[in-house]
């Protein structure tokens, strides 16, 4: 008996880190978003650990999410222009601009080559600047 109560507060403990390291995660990644509005100095800032793994393979186009647009959509910035292409350091580029009043901001999602053929790196970096309507 004493064993499963000790496993199950190594259970509790692990499950409320992780839950807590996701939680700060989703904060810093707010905290970058709105940094971005508020200073709007048209200097991209890179999250190059935004995603925890690689991937195998490129989402299609209709399947493509970016988390930093995401943010901004949440925050009431519609998507007024998007496209794609090849990487110099990578097969894919996802560029998105998004507007809400005189701000817009530029969202990209990078897609490196790794060592490994069949993985990728992905990252995504923000930059924002105010517009004349």
């Amino acid at each position: 008996m004493k064993n499963i109560s000790i496993l199950f507060l190594l259970f509790s403990i692990i499950s409320y880190s992780q839950t807590e390291k996701t939680k700060s995660k989703k904060d810093f990644n707010d905290k970058i978003v709105d940094f971005a509005i508020e200073n709007c100095e048209e200097k991209f800032i890179e999250l190059p650990d935004l995603y925890d793994t690689t991937t195998e393979k490129i989402a299609n186009d209709k399947n493509e999410k970016l988390i930093l647009a995401e943010k901004l959509i949440n925050r009431g910035f519609k998507e007024i222009n998007w496209g794609r292409g090849n990487h110099p350091l990578g097969p894919r580029i996802i560029d998105l601009t998004l507007r809400k009043g005189d701000c817009e901001c530029d969202v990209i999602k990078i897609y490196y080559s790794t060592a490994n053929e069949s993985q990728y790196k992905m990252t995504e970096k923000i930059k924002c600047r105010k517009i004349n309507n």
